[in-house]
């Protein structure tokens, strides 16, 4: 059972996002004039005949309640995009039969949504860096607004607007930022979304778990590059933070496994996937014919970047709660700077991470960063998602005209929903009935996550103005959405499982790594991620240096992680040192 209560105590803890609904050349602000802020037609390059931005098709089907992927859906799925600039939209996922642990089942039909970044000199030439944060439920607005992208909203560089950002990842190569569904601006699509049953539906295993969240992104990455030419056999460097590396460590295998995963003979089989895989490497190269193999993928999908990754499941939070609790463990600062007295674990159902989550709450501090107060990582990184939801802010980040979007405009959100219930969780009642089935940890964790927020609502901005009124059951822009959080921890593979560390030692083999390892975070406390991995079948031992961890498999292989150590960093690194991660990431490359 203490598996059991660490799953449960980190399922609401572990959603990094903002909350539910390095020189600065150039700012604006959230105070400038949407007039003002249009751009010249010739500045536009008469937007490329705008088909890149556009959501729309070119043979007209603006529907965004879709069909079946037979060539003709809505979003950017088909249109081919010759010139490499800013672009935003979404692409069409359609409703796919897939099989996990010998269940049938079959995903619902969402809208993803995607921004797009060129790299500053010669795209066509750099990697591809695809972004996203995790929850799962959680936007990717933190990794895109705060010091990765072209522009930053972070408020330690301009105080109300944008600000040209010093650290941009442009310098490296291509941006590619993607919302999982349902979250940020990536909708789901039902034939009746006033049916309240149909929406509830929805939020289920069937498209919430590990591997159907894994084939979402598969489908928007293959997508995207075979719809810009000049990157499809481009590196592509995948960057997860949180959650996220659990996602990374899905995409990765099925990619590199697809083969075997195409025999059957793992607990995921998606045939329309795995042949859209198989397609995309026979086009980037002639010689791949039937199953790419692991060689083969490897060439293009050879890095990853993992931003306070949970990559080992439970074996992982197991090795954090053992290390909170040594002599060294920043727990007893927090002890000698607040006076609230730390209690290890007693009794025999005690989690010691757990322990340390409570501890650091009641001691008044964030369990992102213990440095710092309760809540200050989602209350400092609301500025701006408050700034991006306010126009002209929105084109300022996306750096392309949202106006020009037809799936943004509430007249096109045919079948469109975000909520399985009216009103979001964030404004239910904190009655006992609301968190009866819940364990004590998620009642403390959840109520105080609603009262933060209802405490401090976070602005919906004025996308209304723009694209026009929604249904009560929908949103513009969803940062977190806490529907989606018990369908993923009851999952046939939740991302506590076993297997989710297994596949990321697997593969490592093929895969450069990179993870991040930042002081102040509690819930990620990195140290335990090498000091988990020796508790997996096939690791003889894990060696741990300054900035790198060594991986000794039984069989005699041993691959270096590069792991680098952020003294003032928070859960979010490219919140706290943002210079220091891209100087990192630069040298790695």
């Amino acid at each position: 059972m203490k598996n059991l209560a660490t799953m449960f105590s980190v399922l609401l803890l572990l959603v990094f996002a903002v909350s539910c609904s390095n020189s600065t050349t150039r700012t604006g602000t959230v105070d400038d004039d949407p007039m003002d802020n249009e751009r010249n037609d010739n500045e536009q390059s008469d937007a490329e005949n705008d088909d890149s931005a556009s959501g729309s098709d070119d043979d007209g089907d603006d529907s965004a309640s879709g069909g079946e992927n037979n060539g003709t859906t809505p979003g950017n799925n088909n249109k081919i995009v010759e010139n490499l600039e800013f672009e935003s939209g979404f692409f069409f996922v359609e409703g796919v039969e897939y099989s996990l642990k010998s269940r049938s089942d079959k995903t619902g039909k969402a809208m993803i949504w995607y921004n797009f970044q060129p790299a500053d000199e010669n795209p066509e030439e750099k990697p591809l860096f695809v972004f996203y944060n995790g929850g799962p439920g959680s936007a990717s607005a933190i990794v895109f607004l705060y010091n990765t992208a072209k522009r930053t909203g972070d408020q330690a560089f301009s105080e109300d607007g944008f600000a040209e950002n010093g650290s941009s990842w442009t310098q490296l190569g291509n941006l590619l930022y993607v919302d999982a569904r349902q979250t940020g601006f990536s909708y789901g699509i039902i034939d009746d979304p006033e049916d309240r049953n149909e929406r509830r539906t929805y939020f289920s295993t069937s498209n919430f778990n590990v591997f159907a969240d894994a084939a979402d992104f598969i489908r928007v990455i293959l997508r995207f590059l075979k719809t810009h030419p000049a990157l499809e056999s481009n590196p592509v460097i995948l960057a997860g933070e949180s959650y996220g590396g659990t996602r990374s460590t899905a995409i990765l295998n099925i990619l590199l496994n697809v083969a075997d995963y195409a025999e059957n003979n793992r607990v995921f089989y998606d045939e329309t996937l795995f042949e859209e895989i198989a397609a995309h490497f026979k086009r980037i190269d002639s010689n791949v014919s039937g199953m790419p193999s692991k060689e083969d993928v490897a060439k293009q999908f050879g890095r990853q970047i993992m931003i306070q990754p949970l990559i080992a499941g439970n074996e992982q939070f197991e090795a954090e709660g053992e290390l909170l609790e040594r002599d060294d463990s920043p727990l007893y600062v927090v002890q000698d700077e607040t006076g609230v007295k730390f209690n290890k674990c007693s009794g025999f159902n005690c989690n010691k991470h757990n322990n340390a989550l409570i501890y650091i709450q009641r001691a008044g501090r964030d369990i992102y960063s213990y440095r710092r107060p309760y809540n200050w990582l989602f209350d400092y990184t609301d500025v701006a998602t408050a700034k991006m939801l306010h126009m002209p802010m929105f084109e300022e980040f996306i750096l392309n005209d949202p106006r020009k979007i037809d799936e943004l405009y509430a007249e096109n959100r045919t079948g469109v929903f975000r909520y399985a219930d009216v009103p979001n969780l964030c404004s239910r009642n904190l009655t006992d009935a609301a968190f009866a089935d819940l364990p004590e940890i998620e009642r403390i964790v959840l109520k105080n996550r609603i009262v933060q927020r209802n405490l401090k609502p976070l602005s919906t901005g004025n996308l209304e103005s723009v694209f026009g009124d929604l249904q009560a059951y929908d949103e513009y822009f969803v940062d977190l959405n806490y529907d989606i959080n018990s369908a993923f921890y009851s999952g046939a593979v939740s991302h506590y499982d076993t297997v989710n560390g297994e596949m990321f030692l697997e593969n490592i083999k093929s895969v450069k790594t990179f993870i991040t390892q930042a002081e102040e975070d509690i819930i990620i406390y990195a140290k335990g991620i090498p000091e988990s991995l020796k508790s997996f079948n096939g690791v003889s031992g894990v060696t741990v240096k300054d900035d790198s961890f060594t991986v000794n498999f039984s069989d005699g292989q041993n691959v270096e992680v590069t792991f680098p150590f952020y003294p003032e960093s928070s859960h979010s690194v490219s919140v706290n040192q943002p210079a220091k991660f891209f100087n990192d990431v630069r040298n790695w490359l």
